[in-house]
């Protein structure tokens, strides 16, 4: 379900709470005529601090997206890079490595990121690292000029592990519960305050209520997306870089 789907159930709900309140004796009687005083004032500070609280976790959660990206691009860049190096091992030992490559990026294609999400290290992806290792290990023991390849390769090969790790790392990075039941019990004081302020005239009522709801819904969608970049949703980040890799390499 994407953003505008969650919304559009969204505002539906929340004209049905509006209409049923409306249409209610006690807040058309009690409230709707009522003298709020300084009770408006008092609800600006609930937006202002649901706006900042909004802000500080959107910017972190927009970095960690970048820093996501950027090691899912430059893990796949070092992938690439070694690929070419290893048209310098000879016939044996870089047909060995592209098919490593090429498992590699097959065990990242078919588990996907369920268990990146946890931050978890995948068994098969472990073994083909292990037996990628072993190999340019290997090729480090022959004659010169493949040992100053290899050692290339093997630079290149912890360059992997390093932004897999980052990977890992940032994929696994989440809101506190704490975090998150704080911003879910502001937007809903936000929202569900607002249909307490009496405005005689229902349409101009709803429309500063549903707008009310819909921006603070909105932002509350905006950093769940975010908060989960491995799930479908506005920011998805999926494996399509290992599949043109994969790709490239059947060519």
């Amino acid at each position: 379900m994407n953003v505008f789907q969650k919304i559009f159930i969204f505002m539906l709900g929340f004209t049905g709470i509006f209409y049923l309140i409306h249409t209610n004796e006690y807040y058309n009687s009690k409230i709707l005529l009522a003298d709020l005083g300084g009770i408006p004032g008092l609800y600006s500070p609930i937006g202002l601090m649901f706006s900042i609280l909004a802000a500080f976790i959107i910017q972190k959660e927009w970095e960690n997206w970048n820093n996501l990206v950027d090691a899912v691009k430059d893990e796949v860049d070092s992938l690439e890079e070694l690929l070419l190096w290893s048209e310098h091992m000879g016939k044996t030992t870089g047909g060995k490595v592209k098919q490593l490559i090429a498992d590699y990026c097959g065990v990242v294609i078919r588990e996907g990121w369920r268990v990146s999400e946890h931050g978890e290290r995948s068994e098969a992806a472990e073994a083909v690292l292990y037996s990628l290792r072993g190999t340019l290990f290997e090729a480090s023991q022959q004659h010169q000029q493949q040992h100053q390849d290899a050692a290339t390769s093997l630079a290149l090969f912890a360059n992997i592990l390093k932004h897999r790790r980052d990977r890992l790392h940032f994929s696994s990075r989440h809101m506190p519960d704490v975090l998150r039941y704080i911003l879910i019990f502001s937007m809903t004081l936000l929202v569900s305050l607002s249909l307490l302020f009496g405005i005689k005239n229902v349409w101009l009522n709803y429309i500063f209520t549903a707008s009310i709801a819909t921006l603070a819904y909105s932002v509350y969608t905006v950093i769940t997306d975010l908060d989960y970049p491995l799930r479908p949703g506005g920011w998805h980040l999926t494996t399509k870089d290992y599949e043109d890799l994969l790709q490239r390499m059947k060519v």
